[in-house]
């Protein structure tokens, strides 16, 4: 696999407390922001291992080894990405059809806080939800906002919806009804 960052591997023992129940099942995955792969290589090889597990990815551009990354794990056939705005994309979705959703695309406040509210409708009952980027407050790019404030108010507004998983640099919460 070629990769050029790694944001993700500080977060593999979230993704594998969080989503061990999910593993060798035909289990649904939708990762909002999949960038060079990291995240979606390392849920086809550890999480989305049953023949019938699929992984739906949306960015608003395709990194160049991308996809390359995903045919190294065996996962090709098994991975969908969409190409466009991820506000535009949740809204074309089915509903209730996603046993996990990791939404790290974009970090401004009003995006993610579209990705959380879209994204919850797309869960199934009793399935994973993860905010990356908790904590993340870049003077260089968060003319927008940041992550912090969109999650919070998700958590609050949702807060009898959703259980609490885990609130650290990531946010980990299961749903508990529509």
């Amino acid at each position: 696999m070629r990769f050029q960052f790694d944001w993700f591997s500080g977060s593999i023992p979230s993704f594998k407390k969080h989503l061990a129940d999910l593993r060798g099942r035909p289990s649904h995955a939708l990762e909002i922001g999949c960038h060079e792969g990291r995240a979606s290589t390392w849920l086809l090889e550890n999480i989305l291992t049953h023949p019938d597990a699929r992984l739906t990815t949306i960015d608003i551009y395709v990194q160049e080894s991308f996809w390359e990354n995903v045919k190294s794990t065996g996962g090709l056939a098994k991975t969908q990405m969409l190409v466009k705005p991820s506000r535009e994309i949740l809204r074309e979705l089915p509903f209730c059809s996603y046993d996990f959703i990791y939404i790290d695309g974009s970090h401004w406040t009003i995006d993610v806080l579209e990705d959380a509210v879209l994204s919850f409708r797309l869960a199934k009952v009793g399935a994973v939800v993860a905010f990356d980027d908790y904590l993340w407050d870049d003077p260089r790019w968060n003319q927008e906002g940041t992550p912090k404030d969109a999650i919070d108010a998700f958590l609050h507004i949702y807060r009898a919806k959703i259980k609490v998983l885990e609130h650290t640099h990531q946010v980990w919460i299961r749903k508990l009804s529509d």
